[in-house]
């Protein structure tokens, strides 16, 4: 061994040793501090797992620095880890899909827990934002997880964000009905609800006519809190149907009338 090169070595190692120290020392400290860039319990999985991908990607970066300190071609390293990391994504998509579905829902802040959410067909109370699934409550009591990925490529309606929630009951009457009193009746009976919102007031409109000429639809609107739309709307579908009965209001019905052709009538 050519003692002259030594100290040189010995530089080297010391840098390289460095190095891997301060890449150990600094990678947990990353970790912590986006830790604590969680604002509430249901973002520290994401930032969590965020956090130790930095500290392992600070690591992994401090030890091939180290080695190409110490003269080490670290190209073949880096090479790798790549085809490893591709690997990895590959056989994991769905997943990191689903990861950076959770990431996104917690930076935009579409949605939030407590919040009363629509996606596609699914519908209830957010009580779970985690790092690959959102969990919804729906009104009948089932528990419904969708993965993240999902969430940001539905459409999602938030019925959450508006201080009310409207409601808009379709009533078919006959042709004949007094509709400006049908309505008044109506009105009466939204008003007279206590959990019925007097700001925007509530109101009724005739929308349409049947095709067939035999009745009209005469369409209430109310609005309500969110969290009390479902026992607001069913009772209020209940008073109206009531309210039918006690005026006589019937059901419109479709006829057919066939009118025989005289000429074609024999004796």
């Amino acid at each position: 061994m050519d003692m002259s090169a030594l100290p040189s070595l010995l530089i080297k190692l010391a840098y390289s040793g460095l190095i891997v120290f301060l890449s150990f020392l600094i990678g947990p400290k990353i970790k912590r501090i986006i830790e604590k860039c969680a604002k509430n319990p249901t973002e520290m999985g994401a930032m969590t797992f965020i956090g130790s991908l930095c500290s392992i990607g600070t690591k992994t970066l401090g030890i091939i620095v180290a080695l190409g300190q110490m003269g080490v071609d670290t190209t073949v390293i880096v090479g790798a880890f790549s085809a490893l990391g591709l690997g990895i994504s590959l056989a994991l998509k769905n997943n990191m899909a689903n990861v950076a579905g959770g990431l996104q829902i917690i930076l935009t802040k579409p949605f939030a827990v407590g919040n009363y959410i629509s996606i596609g067909t699914n519908e209830g109370t957010v009580t779970k934002i985690e790092t690959m699934f959102t969990t919804l409550v729906t009104y009948a009591g089932q528990e419904v997880i969708i993965p993240n990925a999902q969430c940001v490529s539905e459409i999602i309606v938030n019925y959450s964000r508006e201080p009310y929630r409207r409601m808009a009951i379709a009533l078919p009457v006959p042709l004949d009905t007094d509709v400006e009193a049908f309505q008044a009746s109506l009105n009466t009976l939204m008003k007279d609800d206590p959990r019925v919102l007097k700001d925007p007031a509530p109101h009724c409109a005739l929308t349409s006519f049947s095709a067939s000429g035999q009745g009209i639809v005469v369409t209430a609107y109310a609005y309500t809190l969110p969290e009390l739309y479902w026992d607001v709307l069913y009772d209020l579908n209940l008073a109206f149907q009531k309210k039918r009965l006690a005026q006589g209001v019937s059901q419109p019905y479709e006829s057919i009338q066939i009118i025989a052709d005289p000429a074609r009538q024999t004796l």
